[in-house]
């Protein structure tokens, strides 16, 4: 099997500096409920993996971080797709946890769950952080420009990505189309 995994701030939705604490704060990017079913209908598990340290600083509950999942999954069911399951980090950065990202942890727990061949499969992220996962976990990375991330510091980043798109509809129709993965 073959996955796609997917930051969701900077990637699904609009990145906050304060952090997207409850659902009313969440804008879900017009492309992404498409390019997600788009990706399923390739023949990829989607499957979202986010550092969500707000939860460990207080600043989003269980419930809210729960109910923004409910409602990302919703709208890409809305348009046919399917999300197979979110994994987070809520640790603090400061604590050094495996599940962190840039550490693979989420992608080789979600490989382990799933049975995903992490050869054959990507990570598509807003931050260098995503990338460095990617690498680690031994996947294909693809960069999106929707995060905190300019086209001109790329060249810069410590670890190149495969790939830069300027959205996750871009990051999808390399994935697909362009330049399929073997």
């Amino acid at each position: 099997m073959r996955a796609v995994f997917l930051d969701r701030d900077g990637v699904i939705n609009e990145d906050r500096d304060d952090y997207v604490k409850n659902v009313g704060e969440l804008r879900v990017y017009p492309c992404a409920p498409e390019s997600i079913k788009r990706l399923n209908e390739a023949g990829y598990l989607v499957v979202v993996v986010s550092n969500q340290q707000g939860v460990a600083k207080g600043l989003i509950s269980e419930a809210d971080l729960l109910e923004i999942e409910d409602e990302i999954t919703r709208q890409v069911q809305a348009v046919g797709g399917r999300i197979a399951r979110f994994y987070y980090c809520k640790h603090m950065a400061s604590e050094g946890c495996i599940c962190r990202k840039p550490r693979p942890g989420m992608l080789l727990s979600a490989a382990k769950d799933f049975g995903i061949d992490l050869s054959q499969s990507a990570i598509v992220g807003d931050t260098v952080k995503d990338v460095l996962a990617g690498k680690s976990a031994g996947c294909k990375t693809v960069l999106v420009l929707t995060g905190g991330v300019p086209r001109d510091d790329v060249a810069n980043l410590p670890c190149a990505p495969d790939f830069v798109a300027d959205n996750l509809a871009g990051a999808a129709d390399y994935l697909i189309g362009r330049n399929p993965l073997p």
